[in-house]
């Protein structure tokens, strides 16, 4: 499934930043392998948390990624997983 958004939505400049950094390109890249925990991911990242959850949280404000909360008998709590909404982000310009 694509995301498409046209230039004229405010939203597109918020997207363009995320894509433009680094850390937002690679935390989308993993979500699009496998749904993962903002600790996963920093680990994977090697990035620190609070980093992760700044980006996370924008992707999810934006709709570009999902989460959904699941419960670990294993270790007794509750874990926030993340993974991609979209395959493909499609910027538009102009109409049609």
């Amino acid at each position: 499934m694509d995301y498409e958004i046209d230039i004229e939505d405010w939203r597109w400049r918020l997207i363009a930043l995320e894509l433009g950094s680094a850390i937002g390109r690679r935390i989308l890249a993993l979500l699009t392998e496998q749904p993962l925990s903002a600790a996963e991911i920093s680990r994977e990242l090697n990035a620190p948390l609070t980093t992760t959850l700044y980006h996370l949280s924008r992707m999810e404000f934006l709709g570009l990624i999902e989460s959904e909360v699941k419960f670990s008998s294993r270790k007794s709590k509750w874990t926030k997983y993340y993974r991609a909404s979209y395959s493909k982000i499609i910027f538009k310009i102009g109409g049609g």
